[in-house]
């Protein structure tokens, strides 16, 4: 369900939104109101509904918003793009300006959109004020500033042009905060769907009453976000309302929630399929044997969701009822899960070509040589995957087993933003300078361009 998406969506991270051209826990049944009761400040109980949302949603990348909030800057160099984009938001949440100037200057000017919304959240106003100077996009204030619940900010946002005002209502929702959820329609909100989702993922059910009285009646959607948060009582609302039970299995499925998975399944659901893929990624192998013993067959796709978040058992459990060991093999490859590549393997996996890329992307250097070892072949596509990731020895590896695709790599470390790799592919001859100054230039990566451009001339 798209509307899952909500957490990044508040902050733009790239992987969540629209870009240019490898972006791909368990929660307690509490709400993210409660969740943030013992924070000892707004930026900490904003960071707390964030990664209670995060684990709900299963974001793995999200691990980064505390290190960025608590200034952990060691390992930050080391950081892929969209690492750093979580790095940046926990940093702005915190108020920690010339950490978030250090991660706008790194790598990718997008990330002041990222830390405009962060930035919002947690109030500090100085540092809004330079991200707007920077030219972040209010927009993205607005929604940070809607579910940290900062009415001046809010304000400044609409001042300064921020007309997203549905998105604002999902934040002011997610936050519970009644005054800007009230203010959303009065400046043009017209989806009260929008706050049904948020408030329902938050449980909160105040606000799932108001957003019903102004005409909010996408159930499906309100259950969805129920189901996901753990919130039964909201979920029992929805399939009142009509919502179809089906719409909630992945929801309650991933969020590791028998009680509600067990409801949606009483009241007529049987997307078993999509419940057991939800299930495998959330680590809840008795809501797997539930839905397997119900009828679900799409033992690949559980297995794909097991691999990703690294839950060895039902990876295990998968392999044994017949799922094909090469259908996981990318994703553990990518996520540097070791132990359940080299599972794969022993099962028979043999697309080595696709396990490489997925390890190139993420700079998985004993993944990528474990593939090589086995027999990949594929450098081009290795090349182009570890130039976008920035991942500068897998690419020196690459090119000496001999990958000569310069204008691919050329190609993928210009959409990463990645200098030094740019600098090396040009000067091992890559000529297709026109498109690689395109995307560069869309990503918004000035120094990679600039580098670009001066080959172009000579």
């Amino acid at each position: 369900m798209k509307r899952t998406l909500i957490l990044l969506s508040l902050f733009a991270v790239p992987g969540m939104v629209t870009s240019c051209k490898c972006e791909a826990a368990t929660p307690s049944p509490d709400n993210t109101a409660s969740v943030a009761e013992s924070a000892k400040s707004p930026a900490e109980a904003t960071l707390l509904r964030i990664e209670k949302l995060s684990k709900i949603m299963g974001v793995p990348s999200s691990i980064g918003i505390r290190a960025g909030f608590e200034g952990k800057t060691a390992e930050m160099e080391k950081l892929s793009e969209e690492e750093l984009q979580f790095f940046c938001l926990g940093a702005a949440l915190a108020g920690r300006t010339e950490l978030v100037m250090q991660c706008i200057d790194s790598k990718d000017e997008s990330i002041a959109d990222v830390a405009l919304g962060a930035a919002a959240a947690g109030e500090h106003m100085e540092l809004v004020h330079m991200l707007l100077e920077q030219g972040a996009d209010p927009a993205r204030g607005l929604m940070g500033a809607a579910l940290g619940g900062h009415m001046g900010i809010v304000q400044l946002m609409l001042e300064k042009g921020a007309t997203n005002y549905n998105e604002g209502l999902v934040g002011a929702a997610l936050g519970v905060h009644m005054d800007i959820i009230l203010l959303m329609p009065e400046k043009g909100a017209t989806n009260c769907n929008d706050g049904l989702v948020g408030a329902a993922l938050g449980g909160h059910m105040d606000i799932i009453l108001l957003m019903l009285e102004k005409g909010a009646t996408n159930y499906n959607d309100g259950l969805a976000g129920a189901a996901l948060g753990g919130q039964k009582e909201l979920a029992l609302l929805m399939l009142d309302k009509g919502a179809d039970p089906n719409d909630g299995l992945y929801g309650a499925a991933l969020g590791g929630h028998m009680d509600i998975v067990q409801l949606l399944l009483d009241k007529g659901a049987t997307y078993f399929n999509r419940g057991l893929e939800g299930a495998a990624r959330g680590g809840h192998k008795d809501i797997v044997q539930l839905l397997l013993k119900k009828g679900a067959t799409d033992l690949n796709a559980g297995l794909e969701g097991a691999v990703e978040r690294g839950h060895m058992d039902i990876v295990q459990m998968m392999l044994d009822k017949g799922a094909d060991p090469n259908d996981g093999l990318f994703g553990a490859a990518r996520d540097g899960h070791m132990d359940i590549v080299q599972l794969l393997l022993s099962k028979g996996a043999t697309n080595y070509n696709w396990g490489l890329e997925g390890a190139a992307c993420r700079g998985h250097m004993d993944i990528v040589q474990l593939l090589l070892s086995k027999g990949a072949t594929d450098y081009d596509w290795g090349l182009y995957w570890a130039a976008r990731g920035g991942h500068m020895e897998i690419v020196q590896l690459l090119l000496s087993k001999g990958a000569t695709d310069y204008n691919l790599g050329l190609e993928g470390a210009a959409e990463g933003g990645h200098t030094e790799i740019v600098q090396l592919l040009l000067s091992k001859g890559a000529t297709n300078l026109d498109s690689a100054l395109e995307t560069a230039e869309c990503r918004g990566h000035t120094e990679c361009a600039e580098l670009i451009r001066a080959a172009m001339k000579k």
